[in-house]
């Protein structure tokens, strides 16, 4: 029987995958749980996934199984267990739902063999791995996990030989020195921020200037898509917002967008200054290298502009983004899924870390 391969990124905001059989998906990486008895009743579902939170969000508890780097970053042993021994955990209960529902929208049969790669983040502690193994083997028994950006180089093939890879995402941000091989741990780093912290940051900000101002976390979250900028002109960003008074009005948050997103690309910045230097390879050398943007984060207005002049590498080495910074972390997680020989698998699978469950 021949194997159906899948590549999935487990994003903090989506979730996407892609199948050998051509399937793809992106999904809000967030769950709903009917609040009661009469939400679901008139939902009709105990669970909803995707589109259906959007319809019915005031009528459900909904959960970002991911939200704060929860689950697949740096979870620690104590944590661990208590996450896989508390009966109902939610965020583990949304998490094995966005799963399952991530690789049914695929369309693969069900009785084919799947063999499935998940991109993760560079720094995810031995716990998290296993989490996140675990997760996946509820639905396919062949499991690989390997860094997010490492999977984005695989993907671009020789594209990206010799680049440093930045994966910007909603969780974390994550480099990698790619080179056409399994990275080592120096080659590879996380940086625990990443857009949603921005957010946060900009709704902080934002209250504390104008106190009469409400603003979500969705409403913040759609300004900074909209009117984030670190280049060198901005355009004026003037937001009507309700106010506490039960009106509306419109304030002027261009200097908070700017300062916020700013602050944002100094920490990719330094992060990547401190990637660099920790790079212990005699073939690697900045003047010729690329650096090569991706995840949702890589769009931020003058990003690529941003770091050359920051790091003063000028002409010594390109900055930019990469065509498809939605899937390209599950594409190359299919790529390497479908190019893994037998031995290959062998190989990831004794990264596998293998982590009692029960208390101690």
């Amino acid at each position: 029987m021949d194997a159906s391969c899948i590549g999935i990124d487990l994003g903090t905001m989506f979730t996407t995958a892609a199948a050998s059989n051509g399937g793809r998906s992106c999904i809000r990486s967030e769950v709903g749980f009917a609040r009661d008895a009469i939400a679901k009743h008139l939902i009709g579902e105990d669970i909803v996934i995707g589109e259906l939170v959007n319809k019915h969000r005031q009528a459900l508890s909904v959960v970002r199984p991911f939200e704060q780097n929860s689950l697949k970053l740096a979870i620690t042993e104590d944590q661990f267990r208590s996450i896989v021994n508390t009966e109902h955990q939610p965020s583990l209960t949304a998490a094995s739902a966005l799963v399952s529902h991530t690789v049914q929208s695929l369309g693969i049969p069900s009785e084919s063999e799947m063999r499935c790669v998940v991109g993760i983040p560079a720094g995810a502690s031995i716990y998290s791995q296993r989490l996140v193994i675990d997760l996946i083997e509820a639905v396919t028994p062949y499991v690989a996990v390997v860094s997010e950006p490492f999977a984005v180089g695989f993907g671009l093939g020789s594209e990206a030989n010799s680049s440093i890879i930045i994966d910007i995402g909603a969780g974390t941000v994550d480099y990698c020195y790619y080179y056409g091989a399994f990275p080592s741990e120096q080659d590879q780093a996380t940086l625990g921020y990443g857009g949603d912290h921005v957010d946060e940051e900009l709704r902080r900000v934002i209250l504390e200037t104008y106190p009469d101002a409400k603003v979500s976390e969705t409403a913040v979250r759609g300004i900074k898509e909209r009117y984030g900028s670190v280049g060198e002109t901005m355009k004026k960003t003037i937001v009507e917002l309700p106010t506490r008074d039960g009106r509306s009005n419109k304030f002027d948050l261009t200097e908070l967008v700017r300062e916020t997103c700013v602050g944002f690309a100094n920490k990719i910045t330094n992060g990547l200054a401190k990637h660099i230097s920790s790079i212990d390879n005699d073939d690697f050398f900045i003047d010729g290298a690329k650096i090569l943007l991706a995840g949702g984060g890589s769009q931020l207005h003058g990003l690529d502009e941003y770091i050359q002049q920051a790091l003063s590498i000028g002409e010594r080495c390109e900055v930019s983004r990469i065509h498809d910074c939605k899937f390209a972390g599950a594409m190359g997680a299919l790529e390497l899924a479908r190019s893994l020989p037998e031995d290959g698998w062998q190989f990831l699978s004794n990264f596998k870390p293998e982590v009692g469950r029960d208390a101690a």
